[in-house]
């Protein structure tokens, strides 16, 4: 049972750090939407277009390496056969 927990434990924390790695490492909060830089081709204008895109901050990865780590440190609870 403490194995299974650990294991749990370590394929979460690679989850969460592989979402967070290849999601965009993102510094900042995490982000539901993110503006995007466009140029009118009629007016020859520059102007911010919000796309709803998932970007996971530090926020994302703290919680998810937080919850890899209070199950890791709950398997110390059971007993060794």
């Amino acid at each position: 049972m403490r194995i299974a927990i650990r294991l749990t434990a370590l394929a979460g924390a690679v989850v969460v750090l592989a979402v967070w790695f290849f999601g965009g490492p993102n510094l900042g909060w995490t982000k539901t939407s993110v503006p995007v830089p466009f140029t009118d081709m009629v007016t020859d204008q520059q102007g911010v277009r919000w796309e709803k895109r998932f970007l996971p901050g530090v926020d994302f990865l703290a919680a998810g390496l937080l919850a890899a780590g209070l199950l890791a440190g709950s398997s110390f609870l059971f007993r060794k056969k």
